[in-house]
């Protein structure tokens, strides 16, 4: 379960990729996005999404021609929501701009790049997060058909939910990436830490396999500010993940509720924040 609180809708990363067919160009310099930071905002987030509480990370493939312009958007990875998918190519083939790509003689020539969007819902980064000790848990059960048959939510090891419709993800795809066979489970925790030695996180369930763990550390002042955000990065997607890096909460103007002393009064602290996601092995 993760608890709100990222930007309305972020591109997080682009590689660059060779233009497609066997006559083309070959690109040694890859295209740049320009103003990148200005394409996605808040208004642009599809009305239907946000009606459905739709959210995720969608990546497309761009085309772009020698003068540096979108040409054509296709999806190659999505969360299942035609809205978000149609969302980004719209965006991106409206306000995209680009630094043409170059080949081995320094000519403008056409090429393709991947474009990863997370998407959030509007208005959720003002919505601070907890400072205190808090362990937030989902694990979902996905069928040998890929369908969801099972999602429990947890909130510091108290059952809070078991309803299918809180999964919040489409599981298609998933299965060549965590190299799972048949049914089986993944777990997903959001955890919050706070202190010079923060507590422990839960020990990993036996037999599991660490698909991501992603730890930010930062400084939290007495109003809630973050600052000197660091992040480390393990698992089996741990490559994948620094490709394509998620802005920390110093980057966003992620707020948080201060930790308070022993009279009361708010106070600076060090936060630790987990997201876990493991495989877990395939249910009785």
């Amino acid at each position: 379960m993760r608890i709100k609180g990222w930007m309305a809708a972020l591109v997080v990363a682009a590689a660059a990729m060779p233009a497609a067919g066997k006559d083309s160009p070959r690109v040694v310099k890859a295209a740049v996005p320009i103003d990148i930071g200005e394409w996605l905002g808040a208004d642009n987030y599809p009305p239907s999404a946000i009606r459905a509480g739709e959210q995720g990370r969608v990546v497309a493939i761009v085309s772009i021609d020698a003068t540096g312009r979108p040409t054509a958007c296709r999806i190659d990875i999505s969360i299942g929501s035609p809205a978000l998918e149609k969302g980004t190519c719209d965006v991106l083939l409206a306000k995209g701009k680009f630094e043409p790509a170059r080949d081995a003689k320094g000519r403008a020539v056409a090429s393709e790049m991947t474009m990863p969007v997370r998407w959030v819902l509007p208005g959720e980064a003002d919505y601070p997060l907890p400072s205190e000790s808090n362990d937030f848990i989902n694990i979902t059960t996905i069928a040998a058909d890929d369908t969801i048959i099972g999602c429990e939510s947890l909130v510091n090891g108290k059952l809070q939910s078991n309803d299918l419709n809180r999964c919040g993800f489409n599981p298609a795809g998933l299965r060549a990436n965590v190299k799972a066979v048949g049914s089986y489970r993944l777990q997903s925790e959001f955890l919050i830490r706070n202190g010079d030695t923060p507590p422990p996180m839960p020990a990993a369930p036996v037999a599991s396999r660490l698909l991501s763990l992603r730890e930010t550390r930062q400084t939290v002042d007495a109003a809630g500010v973050p600052t000197n955000c660091t992040v480390a990065l393990s698992g089996d997607w741990a490559a994948e993940q620094k490709r394509h890096p998620m802005r920390t909460a110093c980057d966003t103007g992620q707020r948080f509720l201060p930790v308070r002393g022993e009279d009361g009064l708010p106070k600076a602290a060090h936060v630790l924040v987990v997201d876990r996601t493991t495989l877990l092995p395939p249910p009785n």
